[in-house]
């Protein structure tokens, strides 16, 4: 099999380099290894998938994530599925992700990464540096008195990217900008 790249948030991905997923997906902050990528109109990607982007195969389960962070990841899973998951029993080892979900880590250094693998809030922190270190548009939006929850809790800024060609945008809160904010001048 021929090696393909792709590009994800930072960088051109391949096989067996290092992610971590950003905070726009429901991986936020879990890391691991591209394991297979299936470009758009292969025959692999359009058997396993319709996305409108490349199909990359990522496993998550590859390096030892702290006690504390494996319960987060299993907090979250359990909200998304409404109902209680256990970090073993969810199937991280081959996860179809698009590739602006991902930031390339190949080469990140040993405590930087063990720093990742303690909580999701250092995790998360690092994905929103390398974002405003790629110098993506970031808009301020203002609270709409009366509208709704979702709308009043991203009240902070919106970040907007363009990668392979379709636009991605998220919200951030104050908090989420206060950490990131914090985790780069420590780091």
């Amino acid at each position: 099999m021929k090696n393909v790249n792709t590009m994800a948030v930072n960088d051109e991905i391949q096989v067996g380099d290092l992610v971590i997923a950003t905070s726009d997906d429901i991986h936020s902050g879990m890391i691991g290894r591209v394991l297979c990528i299936n470009p758009v109109g292969s025959v692999a990607h359009n058997e396993e998938t319709d996305n409108h982007t490349d199909d990359v195969h990522v496993c998550f389960l590859e390096f030892a994530y702290s006690k504390k962070r494996r319960k987060e990841i299993e907090g979250e899973f359990s909200d998304a599925y409404g109902e209680k998951k256990k970090f073993d029993d969810l199937p991280f080892d081959d996860v179809i992700m698009p590739p602006c979900s991902l930031i390339h880590i190949t080469g990140i250094d040993k405590d930087k990464l063990g720093s990742l693998l303690k909580n999701g809030l250092n995790a998360v922190s690092y994905c929103y540096t390398v974002l405003s270190n790629k110098a993506y548009a970031v808009t301020s939006t203002h609270e709409i008195p009366g509208s709704d929850v979702a709308t009043r809790k991203m009240s902070g800024f919106k970040v907007s990217r363009r990668i392979n060609g379709y636009a991605v945008e998220f919200g951030l809160t104050q908090q989420e900008l206060s950490d990131a904010v914090e985790y780069q001048k420590q780091n």
